[in-house]
């Protein structure tokens, strides 16, 4: 958003993370370095945009955007390897031993995408 002042429309941001998790395409028995490249994209597609106190107002009045952007910050949490909700002993480690570390997390990661992107499209369905 370029001015930080004004309210995002809840459609506007509802379309953002729509397509965010649309394009967030993985496979959660593949390589999980791609896996992880993808949905740091994710991430950032649902979370970067809600740069404001007014964004996040706008987020968390809807059950369903609130819902999208907690997913992508808790999975931000797995994801990072130096995350401070790492525990002390697997933040730093090397990304081979990380990615072992996150790779039994993707299949869940992959249903509860596909299931908030359902809650989406239910309480603010795309435009035409």
């Amino acid at each position: 958003m370029a001015n930080g002042l004004a309210k995002p429309s809840a459609s506007e941001l509802a379309e953002g993370m729509r397509t965010a998790l649309i394009h967030a395409r993985w496979d959660p028995y593949g390589d999980p370095a791609v896996a992880v490249d993808v949905l740091r994209a994710l991430v950032e597609g649902v979370c970067g945009p809600v740069d404001s106190v007014a964004a996040g107002h706008v987020i968390f009045d809807s059950q369903a955007m609130g819902t999208v952007y907690l997913f992508c910050a808790s999975m931000n949490k797995a994801l990072d390897r130096h995350h401070p909700a790492q525990p002390p002993a697997h933040r730093g480690l090397p990304n081979a031993e990380h990615l072992a570390l996150v790779q039994p997390l993707l299949p869940g990661f992959h249903r509860r995408q596909q299931e908030v992107l359902r809650l989406l499209d239910q309480e603010l369905p795309p435009r035409n």
